[in-house]
């Protein structure tokens, strides 16, 4: 039996996110052509056929940059046996953020 706005076996699903993020995922989307809720309704359809989540758990780009980076800071300060000085932390800080914006750029789907 259905009633008004939709079928008696559904059930509704509240998330709490980060503004901003819902808003760029929304952006995302819409550029793709589909609503949030479908993108919901994607996700968990593709959860039940692969068994598991539907995306590879590996770390990013962007996340083995900034290991790499604080690993490299970590050998560099064992080795010398000193801290970094400012300059050298803000250097690493500055390349993650250059890594991290160019894996976003490569992200963003081709107008």
């Amino acid at each position: 039996m259905q009633r008004a706005g939709g079928c008696m076996n559904q059930a509704l699903l509240q998330v709490r996110v980060d503004k901003g993020l819902k808003e760029q995922v929304a952006a995302i989307y819409d550029a793709i052509g589909i609503d949030l809720p479908t993108a919901v309704r994607m996700f968990f359809k593709r959860t039940v056929m692969v068994g598991g989540l539907p995306f590879d758990g590996r770390l990013t780009v962007r996340d083995n940059a900034a290991q790499m980076a604080f690993a490299s800071m970590r050998q560099k300060v064992e080795a010398a046996q000193e801290e970094p000085s400012l300059d050298e932390i803000n250097e690493y800080i500055s390349s993650v953020r250059q890594i991290s914006k160019d894996a976003k750029t490569s992200l963003r789907p081709q107008a």
